[in-house]
This record gives C-alpha cells, sequence and structure tokens, in this order.
C-alpha cells in the first residue's frame, strides 16, 4: 500500500474553485458550454475510442476511481484502491483513473467530457475522498447527478477529532450537497490503511 501513510492532506489533480465542489447543475453546464475547437473534438473521441478504453470492454465491473492524485499520501491510497479492485475477478473487473487515458495538466478543457464519458460507462464510481480542499473537488459535483449518484460510492477518511474533521471538511458547498455524498448506505468511513482495505471489501 506505499507509504500507507495517513498524516499527508495534500491533493492534485486540475485545479478547483476556492469555495469547494459546484453543484450539479453548475459542472452540467460546464460539460454543455464548452465548445471544443475540432482538434480537441478529435482528441476526446480519440481517448474514448482509443485503447485504453477498450481495456474496459468485456468486465461485468468496471469501477472509475476519483479523488485526490500526484505524488501524496492521499494520491497513493487512492492508487492502492483502484488495485484492489482491479485484482479483482469474480466477477472479472477493471478499475481506472481519469489520468490513466493520457490527458495532460495542458488539456484541462477536455478533462470534464472525458470525465463525464467515463461516468457513463462505469458500473461503479468510486470516490476515495480525505478532504474538500484538492483540485480533484470538480469532480464530485458531476457525481452528485442522480444518474451518477446511483453508481456511487465513497470511501471517506474520519479523523481522530472533530476540529481536524471540520478543517479537512468545511467549505462553500451547500450542506445538502455534504449530506448527499458523505452520508448514505454506500459511504464507507475509515480511519487507517487497514480499515481502507476493509471499506473496499464491501463495495460490490
Amino acid at each position: 500500500m506505499g507509504d500507507g501513510r495517513l498524516d499527508e492532506g495534500g491533493a492534485g489533480g486540475p485545479a478547483g474553485d476556492d469555495d469547494g465542489a459546484p453543484d450539479e447543475g453548475e459542472v452540467l453546464d460546464r460539460i454543455e458550454s464548452v465548445r471544443l475547437t475540432p482538434s480537441e473534438h478529435q482528441r476526446v473521441k480519440d481517448l474514448v475510442n482509443g485503447e485504453r478504453m477498450d481495456r474496459i470492454r468485456g468486465h461485468e465491473r468496471r469501477y472509475l476511481v476519483v479523488g485526490a492524485g500526484g505524488e501524496t499520501g492521499a494520491g497513493t491510497r487512492r492508487d492502492v484502491v483502484a488495485d484492489l479492485l482491479d485484482a479483482r475477478t469474480d466477477p472479472p473487473a477493471v478499475a481506472v483513473r481519469l489520468e490513466d487515458f493520457g490527458l495532460t495538466p495542458e488539456e484541462i478543457r477536455l478533462w470534464t467530457r472525458v470525465f463525464d464519458v467515463l461516468c457513463g460507462r462505469a458500473t461503479h464510481v468510486v470516490a476515495v475522498i480525505e478532504d474538500f480542499d484538492g483540485g480533484y473537488v470538480w469532480e464530485l459535483g458531476l457525481l452528485f447527478a442522480p444518474s451518477y449518484r446511483e453508481k456511487l460510492w465513497v470511501l471517506k477518511r474520519r479523523y481522530p477529532d472533530g476540529e481536524t474533521e471540520r478543517e479537512r471538511f468545511e467549505n462553500g458547498m451547500a450542506a445538502s450537497h455534504v449530506e448527499l455524498l458523505l452520508t448514505g448506505d454506500r459511504v464507507r468511513e475509515w480511519v487507517d490503511a487497514d480499515e481502507l482495505r476493509d471499506a473496499v471489501d464491501e463495495i460490490p
């Protein structure tokens, strides 16, 4: 599981809004408002129909794992979740992350479009959430959409004291969105590396 450390709260990914994840309407509006150039449109088409997408086909379970990325403890833990899901064989499963599709930071305009396509093709979307501070939080807005929320499982880190918990998860998101994302029968909380592995085991 890499270093397995739980004292790093850093997150990577595209820069997000300072006030937290956008709501469903904002994200869907963003998707629709992006006007791609012909070359960008072809780039998205190639990404969602190329070799990387071929890897997804033929698997009964298709997991899209979202959350913090980069060279951080949080990114390492999300990678471990993806590896555990990808190793499943009964039924055959595959796990992917958005960055697996070769998008670069310079192609930020394309990330939301590709993310939307991957959400649609996944059977399960697994969000590994340790805070609401990272650039990855823009992904969370789309997951409030009812069609994607039905696929969503949340692995939420629980901190040992209430003050740290509030520091990590307080932001400008509406209270109703926080409640939808962090409560329910498909949310599993974890404190350490062992609990995270156990939480993954509970995802079908």
